[in-house]
């Protein structure tokens, strides 16, 4: 009744301007950053993230992700009504750390030491079919390197925020680049590399085309 259309969207700005009108919600002053905190740890997403993109990123559609965040804030207020922020913080934690990885998980945490070798073999038979795939396997970290970025990878979690291991598909969150898509294919998971692909591409092309313009002014009289 308070939004247009009741897009998820439309529900996260109302509530957004209530929480920043209101001097005695829930929402308003710390409560605000302490229910962003809530919703990444219930979804598994870093606390970096904001809560309206981790619960859209979360859900299939619209009503899956303002249900999603109904009972959310439900919880959140009646919680904060007897506990401190502390408590439900630590509470909310607890709860999504318990769960243990599933073989999505495994296999980006495989795909992740393969892409810091640069290692053809162990990476291709990761990953869903691209006509750029071989950009992941064209260089490396160098040696002295890559067992520091194994120990940063292994601290932190990698977790499948939406859909399910049965259905074939789901979508993981990791530390390097966000969601990530990760599919069954003929009994094995592949991880879906396209946003990789194109970051690692973009930044190639924008490293030649750099070189270039330094080129042509050098070659200026």
């Amino acid at each position: 009744m308070y939004v247009c259309g009741g897009s998820f969207y439309e529900v996260c700005a109302y509530l957004t301007g209530y929480a920043q009108a209101s001097s005695d919600s829930p929402l308003s002053g710390d409560g605000w950053g302490l229910f962003n905190d809530i919703v990444c740890a219930a979804c598994k997403f870093p606390s970096n993230y904001v809560w309206p993109y981790v619960l859209k990123e979360c859900s299939r559609d619209d009503d899956e992700a303002t249900e999603r965040l109904r009972s959310l804030l439900v919880e959140y207020t009646e919680r904060s009504k007897t506990e401190s922020p502390g408590e439900i913080m630590q509470d909310v934690m607890a709860r999504a750390s318990s769960q243990e990885e599933g073989e999505p998980e495994k296999a980006w945490r495989r795909f992740s030491r393969a892409l810091y070798r640069g290692r053809r073999e162990e990476i291709e038979p990761l990953i869903l079919g691209h006509p750029d795939a071989e950009i992941l396997w064209e260089g490396a970290y160098p040696d002295d390197v890559v067992p520091l970025l194994d120990e940063i990878a292994e601290a932190y979690s990698v977790s499948q925020v939406s859909g399910s291991e049965e259905d074939g598909n789901v979508m993981i969150i990791t530390p390097d680049f966000g969601p990530m898509p990760v599919q069954l294919v003929e009994g094995s998971w592949r991880i879906d590399a396209r946003k990789i692909i194109n970051c690692w591409k973009a930044n190639r092309n924008g490293f030649i085309q750099q070189a270039g313009n330094a080129d042509d002014r050098a070659a200026q009289p």
